[in-house]
């Protein structure tokens, strides 16, 4: 068959049908007046919404499993951000505890070394002086009276600054 042949065949059939069905690829011949059916019959008709329909339904399961999906995501990085902080705070919480000993010990021995050296800075300590300062940051870090059973530990036995 010629090229013109096949060219001519093509203008007649494409003048007695104007288009093909989407479903099942049958021709759908024109009418005389108006425009050309979309589908060869209603059984086509029906499984295209037939089909349309489980593809919107897909397209909406298909969303609902990632919202999901990024709702499960989202929820496992906020469980490590909030381990991480609360690693954080538990660390931070240490590390005050510690520095909080540290200063109380420093504390300590800077009035034992008080009371080795000079007892009667002590003695004649005003209330809101170095040495009641020292005393109070003493039973501030620690228990309270802690300063005064370290003086007495070590064998004073004069007034205690207040």
């Amino acid at each position: 068959m010629k090229a013109s042949e096949i060219k001519r065949r093509k203008r007649g059939l494409d003048k007695r049908y104007g288009r093909i069905c989407p479903v099942c690829g049958k021709p759908i011949r024109k009418p005389r007046r108006g425009p050309t059916a979309r589908f060869c019959g209603t059984a086509c008709r029906q499984a295209y919404d037939r089909r349309k329909r489980a593809l919107a339904e897909r397209k909406k399961d298909e969303s609902a499993e990632q919202t999901v999906s990024q709702l499960v995501r989202q929820e496992e990085d906020y469980r490590k951000r909030a381990d991480a902080i609360r690693k954080r705070s538990l660390d931070a919480q240490k590390k005050t505890g510690r520095a909080k000993g540290i200063i109380r010990l420093s504390c300590m021995l800077q009035l034992k070394t008080i009371l080795e050296r000079k007892p009667e800075l002590i003695e004649n300590a005003p209330s809101d002086g170095y040495v009641a300062g020292l005393m109070d940051d003493i039973d501030r870090q620690g228990r309270s009276g802690d300063a005064e059973r370290l003086l007495r530990h070590n064998g004073y036995t004069g007034p205690i600054p207040r």
